[in-house]
């Protein structure tokens, strides 16, 4: 009975070492094969970045970028072909690009299916644009919350009923970019007895390389965006240079068709015949007469009694009076085309100052770079009959910025406020734009404080909302500003300095601008 109770122990613990031996093999093998897939989807994932850098280095778009991956996907998988499909108007996907040997998607016929099978480069061309029966929906559908669908001897309803037969082995996979369906993959394999078919193991592979393809795709997106937006920056900037080019320019136009008059004036009072010129008669006529009378010793006789005589000190000082007038006139022309070429000189001194600086910071006087940007809309205010108050402290610390962008912040400010009183339009108001230039103190931090205020049309709630956004804008498209542009680049230049901008308004009664810019520490 012993033995019997020992042989049966005997067995029992061999099992439970053979059970043992058997779940560590099993957990072993399970580890591994773990492993193996942890150290393919690494392998993947680097593979799939090195394209996606290729697409951002060669400056492409990021649709470029899928057939690259389609191509490595189908290589990866081991399959023999593969499609990449994008979601277009009321979500029916459409061709984007093919890879390998992929069925058409199309009914078609047996000689065109021939040559889209054997030539990939062809059949993306066929496909690509081609807009499909397959929605989002319906691979929804399909995938539910495996992420994935496998096809055994089968295909979704849409597809064409030859697909099965060149493709009895697929896989589907959404790409989504922000959780959103942004595409669809597709690997196929025929199921061949020499070659690898595709299997439903294969799906949790292909929804990772979509993962890491969305990853990728979100990338590329974000780094053209930035580009974009990079490149409409640099629009901004030098749309604004141009603006005070054209300003400056305009200014001189002025000033020097302003001189021109001054000129012509003077031009046409010293083109006077010599016999009608006042100083003329007295020199020639008046003078020499009584020069004779006084010889003869009649001078006195005949002022006081020839009637001619009579008459010429009165004559006299009425000519004289008009020498005077003219000489006072001259003096008033040559004072302002003297004023005009001062003008022009600054003008052209500005112009020389804002070029030299751009891109450079410097510690800079505000108060200076205010009145340069004012001079730039002199005629603007002189022709509308605007008026401009300024008050500029000009104790106020010099600040570490670039004079040029400045100037251009405050040129885009000061065109708005203009822009605003002529929309405006009413012709019983007084129309006009104060600018201050103050110290403040905020949070134990001394700023400096440009407040550029108008009693133009206002802004509504809506507007104010959005107008600070790139590229929001209310003009029309006939405008050349129309980008939307001008605003954000001013928040952004006054942002880099560690400034901000405050915006009260209210429809009808105007607008005012603060911007705040801090102020270093003496020390």
């Amino acid at each position: 009975m012993l033995l019997i109770l020992l042989s049966t122990l005997t067995v029992l613990f061999a099992v439970f070492i053979v059970i043992l031996r058997t779940k560590l093999i099993i957990a072993k093998r399970i580890s591994a094969s773990l492993f193996k897939g942890v150290s393919k989807e690494r392998n993947a994932t680097a593979d799939i970045l090195r394209l996606s850098r290729k697409v951002i280095a060669s400056q492409s778009k990021e649709k470029e970028f899928l057939p690259y991956f389609i191509k490595y996907t189908v290589r990866s998988l081991k399959a023999n072909g593969g499609a990449i499909l994008l979601k277009g108007e009321e979500d029916y996907f459409f061709g984007c690009s093919v890879a390998g040997t992929f069925p058409p998607l199309k009914e078609v016929s047996a000689q065109i299916e021939s040559q889209l099978l054997s030539r990939e480069k062809k059949h993306t061309e066929f496909m690509r644009g081609f807009k499909t029966k397959f929605t989002t929906n319906d691979l929804k559908k399909l995938c539910g919350t495996k992420g994935f669908v496998f096809f055994n001897q089968d295909a979704p309803e849409s597809f064409p009923e030859n697909f099965t037969k060149e493709a009895p082995f697929s896989l589907m996979a959404p790409i989504k970019i922000d959780d959103e369906i942004y595409g669809c993959i597709i690997v196929t394999s025929r199921g061949d007895f020499d070659a690898y078919s595709l299997s439903p193991n294969d799906g949790v592979y292909l929804i990772r390389l979509a993962e890491i393809a969305s990853l990728c795709l979100e990338v590329i997106k974000a780094f053209k965006q930035r580009q974009e937006y990079e490149s409409q920056i640099q629009v901004a900037r030098e749309e604004g240079m141009t603006q005070v080019s054209s300003g400056i320019i305009h200014n001189i136009g002025n000033a020097v068709t302003i001189a021109k008059l001054a000129v012509t004036g003077l031009l046409e009072k010293f083109n006077v015949k010599p016999d009608d010129r006042p100083e003329n008669l007295i020199l020639e006529m008046i003078i020499p007469r009584m020069e004779k009378e006084l010889a003869q010793g009649g001078l006195d006789k005949f002022l006081q009694d020839d009637p001619q005589g009579k008459e010429y000190f009165a004559i006299m000082k009425k000519l004289l009076g008009h020498v005077e007038d003219n000489t006072g006139e001259s003096a008033v022309l040559l004072k302002s085309m003297a004023s005009k070429l001062f003008h022009i000189s600054e003008i052209i001194e500005l112009q020389q100052r804002f070029m030299g600086e751009l891109g450079t910071e410097n510690m800079t006087n505000l108060k200076k770079v205010i009145e340069s940007s004012i001079s730039i809309f002199d005629e603007s205010f002189n022709k509308r009959a605007y008026k401009i108050e300024m008050n500029l402290n000009d104790k106020v610390p010099e600040v570490l910025v670039d004079a040029s962008m400045l100037t251009q912040v405050f040129i885009n400010f000061i065109k708005n406020a203009i822009e605003a009183m002529e929309t405006e339009n009413d012709k019983t108001k007084k129309y006009g734009v104060s600018i201050v230039l103050k110290t403040e103190k905020q949070n134990d931090k001394n700023y400096a404080i440009i407040i550029i205020k108008d009693n133009g049309s206002g802004i509504t709630d809506k507007v104010k909302e959005k107008m600070f956004l790139f590229g929001f804008s209310t003009k029309t498209k006939n405008n050349n500003s129309r980008r939307g542009i001008g605003l954000h680049f001013c928040l952004d230049c006054i942002k880099k300095y560690g400034g901000e901008v405050k915006i009260d308004t209210e429809v009808g009664k105007g607008t005012s601008f603060t911007i705040s810019i801090p102020i270093a520490e003496q020390f």
